[in-house]
């Protein structure tokens, strides 16, 4: 009975010992991301938004959309990581934009953070025109939550956040991996977040693998200014909404989504 027991112990203390080894391995790796936007709903309030078509006809140009176009935007993202920095990238470097959505913006979207300085250097396509924004990374106010689910093989911990002040936020993160990062220019909670979800957007980001490896920014490619203009959030905003105006595109949605 006594040898019993102690074989129990000891089965017990090794695969603890083996959790702890993976949750302290996975310090620096790489996350495949897929990001999705349901075309169906966006289309609808990006239409009422820049009222291109008349509302009287609003629900067959909609019903029209929804017969030829597929409804999910569905693009493949990457983001390496190690404990104090991360690089969120296209899975494709060639990625175009949906030609159904027609929407040609954050589909190019390159972002490295330093979570030691708290500085974000980033790329964005918008229509024609490439910009590199250099910033301090973003504030967001998260609340914490009791409810979890799993991620890619990783229990995750949901938190909310109205992120600029308006916009409902649910994320998904995992302690066992501490960096503070996640997707786009998500971040800020107590371990990498795995999964987005911005319900009135129809927008979602979730982790579809982990991959535990070494990994560091002096093995990136990260985010150069080259021909692109340089500005900060603060510019960018003020520019982007400049250009949605002069292609008739005043919409919210269009600004949000290029402001991720």
């Amino acid at each position: 009975m006594k040898r019993i027991y102690l074989v129990l112990v000891w089965t017990i203390m090794v695969s603890g010992a083996v959790q702890a080894q993976y949750a302290a391995f996975v310090n620096s790796g790489k996350i495949t991301f897929e990001r999705k936007v349901n075309t169906f709903a966006a289309m609808q309030i990006f239409l009422k938004e820049t009222k291109q078509v008349p509302e009287d006809q609003l629900a067959t140009a909609i019903q029209r959309y929804r017969s030829t176009a597929p409804q999910f935007w569905t693009d493949s993202f990457e983001l390496y990581f190690d404990k104090t920095h991360s690089l969120y990238q296209p899975g494709n470097p060639d990625i175009e934009f949906s030609k159904t959505f027609a929407i040609p913006v954050a589909y190019k979207n390159k972002v490295f953070s330093n979570f030691e300085t708290k500085e974000v250097q980033t790329v964005k396509q918008a229509f024609e025109k490439s910009f590199f924004i250099k910033d301090s990374i973003k504030n967001i106010r998260w609340k914490l939550t009791d409810e979890t689910r799993e991620i890619a093989g990783y229990q995750c911990h949901r938190a909310n956040a109205l992120f600029f002040d308006s916009i409902y936020v649910v994320a998904f993160y995992t302690d066992e991996i501490l960096t503070k990062g996640g997707p786009e220019s998500f971040n800020g909670l107590p371990g990498m977040i795995l999964g987005i979800a911005i319900p009135h957007q129809h927008i979602t980001i979730f982790a579809k693998t982990v991959t535990g490896m070494d990994t560091a920014p002096a093995q990136w490619k990260l985010p150069e200014q080259g021909k692109s203009t340089l500005v900060n959030n603060k510019e960018f905003n003020a520019t982007t909404a400049k250009l949605l105006k002069q292609f008739g595109l005043t919409s919210a949605w269009v600004q949000f989504f290029m402001d991720l």
